[in-house]
């Protein structure tokens, strides 16, 4: 169970990652995106690191 949702939580930083690279280039346009796409992707990978912690 634990090993499947560190899969998907590595998918999901994965895909943010990438939206935050696309949103990187536009945030003279579009500034509140690309903070709102940078927290995400900060909060998954907290969430991946605590993960990865407890079931060591």
């Amino acid at each position: 169970m634990s090993l499947e949702k560190i899969e998907k939580l590595r998918d999901e930083i994965e895909k943010l990652e990438e939206e935050y690279n696309r949103t990187n280039l536009d945030k003279v346009f579009d500034k509140g995106r690309h903070d709102q796409v940078y927290k995400k992707l900060k909060k998954k990978r907290k969430e991946l690191k605590e993960l990865e912690e407890s079931t060591k």
